[in-house]
């Protein structure tokens, strides 16, 4: 048993997290909240259960508890973010639509798109028994209709938890729902553990849902049982009764530590080791605990963590408050230890149900964020209504003793450790170790000017992501901006709405994200203007830039390198002078040696090829190319007229030739390169038109064909490579130095480019942070009423969806003067019936409106219904809008007919 060594290199990293707790709607209020001891349990006045629908006399009996720990609003939901019908998401049990928002915010924290990452991202969870479904189902009665009863089933069922997680995010490791009541959270961190380590996913989401209803509702207290008398959890108290229950979801992201360590992620904490056990038939009843399992169960976690119990000093414990569980659970803590150490009173010990109260599936995953951010901020928040011990606890000679208050976690010579316990009725018991992060390497900034992007899918979205993030800023002033403004490229989803700000420190950053801008720039994927690059010479007053660019790109510099190496073996030139000033970090090496004219040319060439080249590995290519100079000599070469061996011969050849005035030299280098067809237009100044000739044009004439040729295609845009363009260039973008490729690379980004920004550091160690999540923009979602109202609110405001049901038209109404218009009103009214959705569009792709295959088989068999002659399904399911469907019912009818004239023939 390793004591004091730190294994840095195994374990699993705690590398995001998302939480919706009683009195905390993420992480940093959730800290706030368990550091200065907030009871979060709410109290219910009589008005607030009444509005709740409990009965008076329910409520008013003398052992009736109006207490629980409760989340504001749980019906709230953004189900157009997504992709959800109204219909859809008011029959989808609340509790199962915010494991999907916090399994999407968890992913943000982390930094990882799935649509982008290479591996498989698994996910592990469960969730309560719907009691949303089981109470509408009351009070409406069992439903009659398959179709309510399919779509009921799917969104409530715990079957389909992780299933609806995976595919509304595209994770495609393995989504296991798991079911081990209590501990189930826990269980699923175990598994997803196991998952990562056997190389079965790459990162893990686990975590657990408990959302019950009535949210205001209490409980009729029973003694015997493990309610608590008065909504108090007392853990281990000498006058703890019993717990008191809590709605709550809580979301972990997981990878391996050496990977996560490989990748730059932001790690909040270490798992060492876990396990999971059950206590089998040794025990009094089939809910009562055993010491003896739940000892096992924590002798293995720590076993597989191999380190020893004295450096263990934290244990987030079970804790549930009642006089029989809580000393058998400290009982089997001591058995644990024991097996190890004598010492006792070393090790804190806690409950978070004393502050949220019970959140039964979701209880394990509450303990171990908790106990993540103890790590984080190295402190031990208080557990709560402790004041004497438990008379049946032997705390003094046990390793434990309860923390009262917020402590310091005291460094030794080893990392901090902490326990977790979750123990499920039925005797599914849980215990991870955890360990503190390892110190982050310090990372130099090299970047002077960052691009910070942010996107959504509404304008009102994308204002309040800039408002967050301006906001982080200012709060987080230590927090690289570099690193910021990493994340924000390779870890968050590119919406259409877009803004980019390009920024030199923090103040500037702020500034220009509170700076309104009429919305973002709407991206539609079939509409990124072309691009045409324009290389124009790299002259003596842009040198400095060139510099600049090879001291903060390193893939640039990469780059440039090569190709003057190639430039050196065709050219026998000795370039091996400029490599000090191009390869320095010195920002003091502003400008390089004297060079010839030869040196000069062959520089431009190799760096404008070069930063064709870093453009080509961020995923952009050009629609056009031309150039100036020797840059029509790089410009040929990326059009494929030559090679960059034969780009440098030519300019050499140039140069020469302008140097002395040696035309046949010149002609005979001309007349020996191969010239290839182009495999991208190629712009030819002299004649006006796109050639594969590399002659030179004058450069008066050729910037007019340049802007002529861009404003015959007005969505092209012109990008200009090593120096801006001139008079006419405004609207063109330019790369000649740090800030004007930074500034260029976030304009086309914003324009709907999809650039591979981690390509741009492939060479670099960058690491993430965690962000400001995505702002949801939610509605209130309530499954309809017997009167058949669809309900879907703002917080504020109601939104009518529809007030009435419209009977569609019969089939006779077909042959009214406008049959289509019938067809298509029938149709609409078929897809706002299934979907819930206020008005639809016949030309909108249906999947923008929510539809899945079970909408579109319920709105067929409503057209079947009202249309009974032989339709052809494959054709109607095909249909991607309400007007291909409309099509394809009125081809039906044609092809009746016309097997009917056959008949009569």
């Amino acid at each position: 048993m390793n004591q004091d060594k730190s294994l840095w290199e195994q374990g699993i990293a705690v590398i995001g997290m998302s939480v919706r707790f009683p009195g905390a709607g993420n992480p940093e209020a959730y800290w706030n909240l368990l550091s200065r001891g907030v009871h979060a349990v709410r109290m219910f006045s009589d008005e607030e259960l009444r509005e709740a629908g409990i009965p008076e006399k329910v409520f008013n009996h003398p052992q009736y508890v109006k207490a629980k720990g409760v989340l504001e609003d749980p019906e709230l939901f953004d189900a157009e973010f997504f992709g959800m019908s109204p219909r859809e998401t008011e029959l989808t049990d609340p509790q199962q639509r915010l494991f999907l928002e916090c399994g999407y915010e968890a992913l943000e924290d982390a930094a990882y798109v799935p649509d982008t990452y290479a591996g498989r991202i698994g996910v592990f969870g469960g969730c309560t028994i719907s009691t949303y479904m089981l109470s509408q189902i009351a009070r409406q009665g069992p439903h009659s209709n398959l179709e309510e009863l399919t779509a009921l089933m799917l969104g409530n069922d715990k079957d389909f938890l992780t299933s609806r997680l995976s595919y509304k995010l595209n994770l495609r490791g393995p989504g296991m729902t798991v079911q081990t009541a209590c501990s189930t959270s826990l269980v699923a961190v175990h598994m997803a553990c196991q998952s990562l380590m056997s190389g079965e996913s790459d990162i893990a989401l686990a975590g657990g849902s408990s959302v019950t209803f009535p949210n205001h509702a209490g409980y009729r207290y029973q003694q015997g049982l493990i309610f608590s008398p008065d909504g108090v959890c007392r853990a281990f108290d000498h006058k703890a009764q019993g717990t008191v229950f809590g709605n709550g979801v809580g979301v972990v992201v997981l990878k391996r530590l050496e990977k996560a360590a490989e990748d730059g992620d932001f790690v909040y904490a270490v798992i060492r080791g876990s396990a999971v056990n059950n206590d089998g038939g040794l025990k009094a009843g089939f809910t009562a605990p055993s010491p003896e399992g739940q000892a096992e169960v924590i002798a293995d976690a720590i076993a597989a963590a191999g380190v020893h119990p004295d450096t263990i000093s934290y244990v987030e414990a079970h804790g549930t408050g009642t006089a029989v569980g809580d000393p058998i659970e400290v009982v089997g803590l001591t058995m644990a230890y024991r097996q190890w150490t004598d010492r006792s009173g070393f090790c804190a010990i806690g409950s978070v149900k004393t502050n949220i109260g019970h959140l039964d599936c979701a209880a394990g995953v509450a303990g171990l964020i908790k106990t993540v951010l103890a790590l984080r901020h190295r402190q031990i928040p208080p557990s709560l209504h402790f004041h004497e011990s438990n008379p049946q606890i032997d705390f003094v000679n046990s390793p434990f003793f309860v923390n009262t208050k917020l402590t310091d976690w005291k460094a030794e010579s080893y990392p901090r450790r902490a326990g977790v316990s979750s123990f499920g009725i039925g005797a599914t018991n849980a215990h991870v170790v955890l360990e503190e992060a390892p110190n982050r390497e310090e990372v130099t900034c090299v970047r002077p000017w960052h691009a910070l992007l942010l996107s959504a899918k509404t304008e009102t979205a994308l204002e309040a992501a800039c408002e967050r993030m301006s906001a982080y800023i200012s709060e987080n002033p230590f927090t690289p901006l570099e690193e910021i403004a990493y994340t924000t490229q390779v870890g968050r989803k590119a919406y259409p709405l877009r803004r980019a700000v390009v920024c030199q420190n923090a103040e500037e950053a702020g500034r220009l994200l509170s700076r309104r801008k009429e919305g973002g720039t709407v991206r539609h994927s079939d509409e990124f203007p072309a691009m045409a690059w324009i290389f124009m010479p790299w002259r003596e007053d842009r040198l400095p830039g060139l510099l600049e660019l090879c001291r903060t790109e390193p893939v640039f510099r990469r780059e440039l390198q090569e190709a003057l190496a190639r430039a050196e073996a065709v050219s026998g030139m000795d370039l091996k002078a400029l490599t000090p000033f191009l390869c320095s970090d010195d920002t003091h090496h502003t400008q390089l040696p004297q060079l010839t004219s030869r040196m000069r040319v062959v520089l431009s060439v190799a760096a404008s090829y070069s930063l064709a080249a870093v453009f080509g590995q961020l995923g952009l290519q050009p629609a056009l190319v031309g150039g100036e100079k020797e840059g029509g000599y790089a410009a040929a070469c990326i059009a494929g007229l030559y090679s960059i061996e034969d780009a440098f011969r030519l300019a050499i050849a140039r140069a020469i030739f302008e140097e002395d005035g040696e035309e046949e030299a010149y002609t005979r280098t001309v007349g020996d390169i191969f010239h290839a067809a182009a495999r991208i237009p190629y712009l030819n100044g002299d004649q006006g038109d796109f050639r594969s000739d590399p002659d030179q044009p004058s450069a008066e004439r050729w910037l007019r064909n340049v802007h002529r040729a861009a404003l015959q295609d007005s969505h092209m845009r012109l990008v200009s490579i090593g120096a801006p363009l001139g008079d006419e260039s405004e609207g063109t973008l330019s790369c000649f130095d740090a800030y004007s490729w930074t500034d260029t690379l976030a304009d086309l980004w914003e324009g709907g480019a999809d650039l591979d920004w981690q390509a741009r550091t492939s060479l670099e160690k960058r690491c993430r942070v965690p962000l400001p999540t995505y702002p949801f923009e939610r509605r209130r979602y309530v499954i309809r009423g017997p009167e058949g109202h669809n309900v879907a609110w703002e917080a504020e405001r109601e939104v009518a969806v529809h007030e009435t049901q419209v009977e569609p038209a019969d089939s006779g109404q077909f042959e009214d003067d406008n049959p289509r218009r019938t067809l298509e009103r029938n149709l609409i009214l078929f897809y706002q019936e299934v979907l819930g959705q206020p008005s639809i569009d016949i030309h909108v792709p249906l999947y923008q409106l929510g539809a899945d295959s079970l909408s579109k088989m319920q709105v067929i068999s409503r057209i079947q219904e009202t249309y009974p002659i032989p339709l052809n399904v494959q054709r109607m399911y095909g249909a991607q809008t309400i007007a291909e469907l409309a099509d394809s019912i009125e081809l039906s009818f044609i092809e009746l007919l016309e097997q009917d004239d056959l008949i009569k023939e």
